[in-house]
């Protein structure tokens, strides 16, 4: 999956937060700005600054919120 795929997906079924896209680059920006966000208070969202690539955040994030697959 792509970045703009998985940050696209993110803002479609979370739309009702303000979630901007950012390209690749600036994956950062949008990975802390969805950790801070109080939907996701409820779970141990992770800040990006432990991970070097955001498919590694994107998977533990999505873990978090659905839950691990088989």
């Amino acid at each position: 999956m792509s970045w703009e795929d998985w940050n696209g997906n993110f803002i479609i079924y979370f739309g009702q937060e303000p979630i901007a896209y950012h390209p690749e680059d600036e994956w950062q920006i949008a990975a802390a700005q969805i950790a801070s966000l109080p939907t996701f208070a409820a779970y141990p969202v992770p800040m990006p600054d432990r991970f070097e690539k955001w498919q590694e955040w994107a998977i533990e994030v999505t873990e978090i919120i659905n839950g691990q697959s088989r």
